[in-house]
């Protein structure tokens, strides 16, 4: 079971790589809001509190 969309595996890819929500935007062409609603939906649907528990499990869980 995939427990990340495509869209987000790449943002969580680029969120590993130390870039900030608006950097992101800028590469993915999105809008900031668009890369924050994505970030937020990959923690509540993990059940995650913030950004460093989603990194921590994307690595043990071989997400990425």
């Amino acid at each position: 079971k995939e427990f990340l969309s495509k869209r987000e595996k790449q943002i969580l890819l680029l969120i590993i790589e130390g870039k900030l929500s608006k950097e992101i935007s800028e590469i993915l062409h999105i809008s900031k809001q668009t890369v924050d609603t994505h970030r937020n939906n990959m923690l509540a649907k993990n059940k995650l509190k913030n950004t460093s528990e989603l990194i921590a499990k994307a690595i043990k869980q071989g997400w990425i």
